[in-house]
């Protein structure tokens, strides 16, 4: 295959068996696709609902299946029921497949790899009338890996389908976009600042990339490269003209408020959740502008040349597009090398997440209790106190989300995975850009999967702020003391409430959950100062007391270590409740930020992928926090 112009064309041209046949001679099947008749579907296992069947000879063991699936198929479903029939009852063959439809136009190719009963298939799956650069470079690809040997030809073409050839891909376009991007923004920004503000643009666009592939943004599946293309005609200042009056007077407001501007975008949904409200940086930075030429740089090598997908790569599927799961990737890549030292984040692998996830679920929910599985469910609370870019939290989303639906919870599983976050998810990281990346892993969960079909029907995203923190969980103090249970049920109440508002309710209802947390985080301190005085005062009263022969002895060493300690405790309550009533930065504290969950007893599960880092290249402040914690 010589060029990408030509493989796109294939692909888009694939709409009958008889134009596939095309594809499988340039991927090494040069004989004629021969048909299967009903007889030799049954035989092989297939699906009963494929409308047409051809195989194709290639060299050993290789073998072409070419196939046209009936329109209402379910494609993965039906997909991944010929992968695995195929890989029972024809396991001797080295199979790749090519399938089509014709409404909707679907194009699809694949294989696998079986182990035992265990398939996983790699493939990629795109439609016809949308078809990307990585997805004519894919094919490419497959066509260009062909070898003598017939295993080392299924084994590269399982790489080239699979995700990790496409996001290393991506990686390095991300990297090279955010630099660049950064590199050009004017005004006095500082260079880690310049990162951040790159970082938040792009990860803004990749976002708006997935629900572009619903069809969200107006119907347009090119929206944000049309909008780009539009004004380079008319002069350009696309950061000024179209990006701040989408992100922060289109997105981040509701229809019947927008302005006259706003409304030329078209059917755009309100999202709200705070993805599209200006950052305290961008407050600070509102004079520096982005050149038009990076981003037009970022569409040309990133936005526009990838599949997005909102399918993260599974125990048994894996496609050749971009998914959520990439941001997390993204941040492990984007990483300064020295900050990653310092601050233990590392990105945190799939398998070790449903391993280790997995098991701790299943391990808290079978404990005896009088509630019922779907109440205990319902009511779990989890907490990564080192989040990152949230690799556990989307996993537990995901799984406490189908567990309620299996149970007999009412609603579509978009719907459910919404209740599932307001509720029962919890992160805490001392990287603002983690806990950004985050919270924009765990919207993407939420929408990604809607069936609405209707943009403006959309709901809007939920405030995260509240439940994904920032800040030192090794700083946070202990989560033993439960507070007061009116104070906890009014934190549970706000809380609920800001999740779902917006404009100027959800910043009166921000100010009020700040007093809250703050009356909270003294009330802890006092309590705090309370225990520490009855500590010394019976020490004081060991110390002081005799003998039985009426003596008084000097304090052991410990003993008097321990008071002077508990003294230095004592004046550092007393300026921390000074210095909060008068209005100084809450630090975060469990106590404060949580005192609710406290209260009611606690996180049912603490789940983190610790800080793989060696002793003495941990902070000292951090070393100081781990000793006294």
């Amino acid at each position: 295959m010589q060029t990408l112009e030509r493989a796109a064309a294939l692909i888009r041209g694939a709409n009958s068996l008889a134009s596939v046949t095309e594809i499988l001679i340039e991927l090494g099947f040069p004989d004629v696709p021969l048909p299967l008749d009903a007889k030799a579907i049954a035989s092989l296992g297939l699906p009963s609902d494929l409308r047409v069947a051809r195989i194709a000879q290639g060299r050993g063991a290789l073998r072409g299946l070419a196939l046209e699936l009936d329109p209402q198929s379910d494609l993965r479903q039906t997909l991944g029921l010929v992968a695995s029939a195929l890989a029972r009852n024809a396991s001797s063959l080295l199979w790749l497949v090519i399938a089509v439809r014709s409404a909707p136009p679907d194009f699809a190719i694949l294989c696998w790899r079986s182990n035992g009963s265990r398939v996983r298939v790699a493939s990629l799956i795109c439609s016809r009338d949308h078809v990307v650069q990585s997805d004519a470079e894919t094919l490419c690809t497959l066509a260009a890996v062909g070898g003598e040997s017939d295993l080392l030809t299924h084994a590269r073409w399982l790489d080239v389908l699979g995700r990790e050839s496409i996001t290393n891909r991506f990686f390095r376009a991300l990297e090279k976009v955010v630099l660049e991007l950064g590199d050009s923004l004017t005004g006095g920004a500082e260079r880690k600042e310049r990162r951040e503000l790159a970082l938040l643009y792009i990860s803004r666009l990749i976002f708006l990339s997935f629900l572009e592939t619903k069809g969200w943004l107006n119907g347009d599946f090119s929206f944000l490269a049309s909008g780009y293309a539009r004004c380079m005609e008319i002069g350009g200042r696309y950061q000024r003209r179209i990006l701040e009056p989408l992100f922060f007077g289109t997105l981040n407001t509701r229809v019947r408020s927008r302005s006259p501007r706003a409304r030329e975008f078209g059917r755009v949904p309100f999202l709200n959740g705070g993805l599209f409200a200006r950052s305290h940086l961008e407050k600070q930075r509102r004079a520096c502008v982005f050149s038009d030429e990076t981003f037009g740089n970022a569409f040309a090598s990133l936005l526009s040349r990838y599949r997005f997908s909102g399918r993260e790569d599974a125990t048994d599927w894996s496609e050749a597009s971009i998914d959520p799961e990439i941001l997390g990737k993204a941040f492990e890549a984007l990483m300064a090398t020295d900050d990653r030292k310092k601050s233990g984040a590392f990105y945190t692998p799939n398998q070790l997440v449903v391993s280790l996830a997995g098991h701790a679920l299943d391990a808290v929910l079978e404990t005896n209790s009088p509630l019922t599985l779907l109440d205990r469910v319902r009511r779990m609370k989890v907490l990564d106190p080192a989040c990152g870019s949230g690799a556990f939290l989307v996993y537990i989303l995901e799984r406490l989300a189908h567990m309620r639906l299996d149970l007999g919870e009412e609603g579509p599983i978009a719907e459910i995975r919404r209740r599932v976050l307001t509720t029962s998810i919890f992160g805490v990281d001392l990287n603002p850009m983690a806990v950004w990346l985050c919270e924009l892993r765990l919207w993407l969960s939420i929408v990604i999967e809607s069936d609405e079909s209707d943009p403006m029907r959309i709901a809007a995203l939920p405030n995260l702020d509240r439940h994904i923190r920032v800040g030192d969980s090794l700083s946070g103090g202990a989560f033993d003391d439960r507070g007061a249970v009116m104070t906890s049920r009014k934190l549970t109440q706000l809380r609920q409430r800001y999740t779902r508002a917006s404009g100027p309710r959800k910043g009166s209802l921000a100010r009020s959950l700040d007093r809250l947390e703050r009356s909270a985080a003294i009330d802890a301190l006092s309590r705090r100062k309370v225990r520490l005085n009855a500590e010394r005062k019976e020490m004081l009263m060991m110390v002081r007391g005799r003998d039985l022969f009426g003596l008084r002895h000097q304090p052991e060493h410990q003993t008097h270590i321990r008071l002077i300690g508990i003294r230095a405790d004592l004046r550092d309550c007393s300026e921390k409740i000074r210095a909060l009533r008068d209005g100084a930065a809450l630090p975060f504290s469990f106590g404060a930020h949580f005192s609710d969950i406290a209260a009611a007893g606690g996180f049912d599960l603490v789940i983190v992928n610790p800080p793989w880092v060696r002793v003495h290249r941990i902070t000292e402040l951090s070393r100081n926090h781990c000793n006294q914690h």
